[in-house]
């Protein structure tokens, strides 16, 4: 049962938190249990609405939005804008779950981990990194659905409701695909078909060409960066640079703010980025506390620590790939043939060819790099080497899913960065077999952020897929 601890109405609509208290691990429910938090949003009416109770319509449409990710919580709502905005006007009452170890589901931090895996007296490092190993792949996109079907039967019983997964949220809408197909009126994804039965090394193969292609783009349009961005590199491979918060800004780090090509806007704001951090050496020989923080703040993994931890481990399906670890695919596979722009090198900062960017990628340097990743070094490298996963998607169960039994849409972005197209398509023939689901609005007009650009275009350009309205 749950427990309303939060509700209040604000332009025109009314968020309401409610929480739950869940198994640790839904396999061995003796392990514990953890907290969990979702917000319902409706459109606001006082004829019905108030604080101490959540009550909805007779006719009521649920849709539940699954958070990219992995490890970011879902935006309180503070107006009526944006998917939202959108989805209360089609009739929908809208659920956004802090996926757990996020927001206010049992976040996962240095000083929560601390406190929950407890290290013993005398243990050994290796005896308690085991033990925190074993408590964070509780945490992974199967457990999160089943958080979501708790959810579900607590709110609204056996009826069942839509999904709208972004990004990991379509990974994980997959994944409850494969686990509750009966639990689902329709499934709507963006930017967020996942690469079953791909390996990480496959996905960041072609995520490297990706962000090639964005490298490309960026120096063609601002050439003057070429130099200026090996003029930054070469400083900070000869000084230690210290971000505000004691991290290090190192010839890597600053690479990856090459993580804004995947957003519409991205290459002109790291234009801005790179001139102004230049624009400091050149005139007074260090960079700016204001670009420092900057710099900082751009980046979510010492916040977001699911997210740097878990980059590589939603490749790994243990219903597939048991026996499987990612052992750093991306740090790996920047080594490959082809990918030499992305390695800085004297040779390469002499020569007239630009150093690239990387995109969402996470490399061991980061754990040295990042203030609160570092803490978690030992832990990082236990799980890219980790063999024992469990099992995320279902083919078999997923290809018997036709159109008339559980329709799914897909917004699809032919250039994004993040979740590769030729990956989507592949997945799209080998899963559903041309059996007429996974309905595609495939679009180059977006990034991998269409939904926060455009929901409006994005949303009824998907819902017109229901409707048969798209070929």
């Amino acid at each position: 049962m749950y427990k309303l601890v939060d509700s209040f109405s604000v332009d025109g609509i009314i968020n309401q938190r409610i929480t739950l208290d869940v198994p640790l691990n839904y396999s061995k429910l003796n392990n514990g249990k953890i907290t969990i938090v979702a917000n319902i949003i409706q459109k606001y009416d006082p004829s019905i609405h108030v604080d101490s109770t959540v009550v909805f319509p007779d006719a009521v449409k649920p849709i539940a939005y699954l958070q990219g990710g992995p490890g970011f919580p879902c935006a309180l709502s503070l107006t009526n804008s944006g998917y939202v905005k959108v989805l209360l006007e089609k009739g929908y009452l809208v659920i956004l779950y802090d996926q757990r170890g996020t927001g206010l589901s049992s976040p996962i931090e240095v000083s929560t981990m601390d406190r929950t895996v407890v290290r013993n007296d005398n243990e050994l490092d290796d005896e308690h990194c085991k033990r925190q190993l074993e408590y964070i792949l509780n945490f992974r996109a199967d457990n999160i659905v089943e958080d979501m079907e708790v959810i579900r039967k607590s709110l609204f019983g056996k009826k069942k409701w839509l999904l709208l997964g972004q990004s990991y949220g379509g990974f994980c809408s997959f994944t409850y695909m494969s686990r509750y197909p009966d639990s689902l009126e329709a499934v709507m994804v963006t930017g967020g078909v996942p690469p079953i039965g791909h390996t990480a090394d496959d996905v960041y193969r072609q995520t490297y060409k990706r962000t090639t292609e964005r490298n490309v783009h960026y120096y063609r349009k601002y050439p003057q960066d070429i130099q200026r961005v090996k003029n930054i590199l070469s400083y900070l491979s000869q000084n230690d640079v210290r971000l505000p918060n004691g991290g290090k800004l190192s010839v890597e780090r600053f690479q990856q703010l090459g993580i804004k090509f995947g957003a519409s806007g991205g290459t002109d704001s790291l234009h801005a980025f790179v001139t102004e951090f230049w624009w400091a050496l050149d005139t007074s020989g260090a960079p700016t506390y204001s670009i420092l923080n900057q710099i900082q703040n751009e980046s979510s993994f010492d916040t977001n620590l699911i997210y740097a931890l878990f980059q590589e481990a939603i490749y790994c399906d243990g219903g597939r790939s048991e026996g499987q670890k990612s052992n750093w695919a991306a740090d790996r596979t920047r080594f490959a043939a082809g990918n030499e722009n992305y390695v800085y090198t004297e040779s390469l900062a002499s020569s007239l060819s630009p150093v690239y960017f990387t995109g969402e990628m996470v490399y061991k340097s980061m754990y040295d790099d990042y203030v609160e990743l570092a803490k978690l070094k030992k832990l990082a490298f236990a799980l890219h080497e980790n063999t024992s996963w469990s099992s995320l998607y279902n083919p078999e169960v997923l290809r018997e899913l036709s159109w008339e039994k559980l329709p799914v849409v897909s917004t699809t972005y032919f250039y994004d960065q993040y979740v590769d197209f030729q990956l989507t398509m592949d997945v799209k023939e080998r899963i559903f077999q041309g059996n007429g689901n996974l309905r595609q609005y495939i679009t180059s007009e977006f990034f991998h952020n269409g939904l926060r650009a455009d929901p409006e275009r994005v949303l009824k350009s998907m819902f017109k897929l229901f409707d048969g309205e798209y070929d």
